[in-house]
């Protein structure tokens, strides 16, 4: 997770439906030269909430040249906490070059050094309900179709409560090719005074997302 700055955009609004082809194997001519570090396709909440939710899925594998692909939801950032402390939980799922596509969770405590899980194969077409929830004041877990997985993050904020973040990243090296992604989210939801609620207003995180009803596919 490397989130700095948004831009504006509506939310969930009706829409058809959009699955790239597979990208398992993409052909020669489908690689490009690609800007190097993060990229991002999803949406951030307006309004603090007490958790973020979504079922996630991979229809088609993602071809990943260098770094990762991912889909997860999560809270926090670099130099997000208190005192530019970097603080974040995200969870999700991930693919990596010659690995295939991964369950995993990742989190860094109140600017302590990042603790990455495998939590194993994912399977794509498989869908996951993936959620990251304040369990008690400041202390934020992950759970995956209701499992509780990685370790509880301790995540101050300045702000009284994180915004959730419900989003695809990329990350490529230098000189490498973009890697290629489709990631599906539905039942997008944020925990607000103790009831789960669809996630309505929201800001867009980078391009190549597709609205849908309660949810999004992000393509890339």
């Amino acid at each position: 997770m490397r989130l700095r700055g948004v831009a504006a955009a509506a939310f969930f609004a009706v829409a058809s439906l959009a699955i790239a082809p597979s990208l398992a194997s993409p052909s020669q001519a489908s690689v490009r030269p690609c800007t190097p570090g993060y990229s991002y396709a999803g949406y951030a909440g307006r309004n603090g909430v007490n958790g973020v939710a979504a079922t996630i899925s991979a229809p088609s594998l993602p071809a990943v040249w260098t770094g990762h692909a991912a889909a997860w939801v999560g809270v926090g950032g670099i130099h997000e906490g208190p005192g530019n402390a970097n603080e974040w939980l995200q969870a999700g799922i991930a693919a990596f070059p010659r690995v295939g596509l991964r369950l995993y969770v990742e989190e860094v405590s109140r600017g302590q050094a990042r603790r990455f899980a495998d939590l194993g194969p994912a399977v794509v077409g498989r869908r996951y309900r993936v959620r990251v929830v304040e369990t008690r004041p400041d202390v934020w877990r992950a759970f995956v179709n209701g499992r509780r997985v990685g370790k509880p993050a301790y995540l101050p904020t300045t702000r009284g409560s994180w915004r959730p973040v419900a989003t695809a990243e990329s990350w490529s090296a230098a000189h490498s090719s973009c890697n290629r992604y489709a990631y599906r989210f539905e039942g997008v939801s944020a925990l607000q005074a103790g009831s789960w609620r669809t996630l309505g207003e929201a800001e867009q995180l980078g391009a190549g997302v597709t609205r849908e009803r309660s949810g999004f596919s992000a393509l890339s």
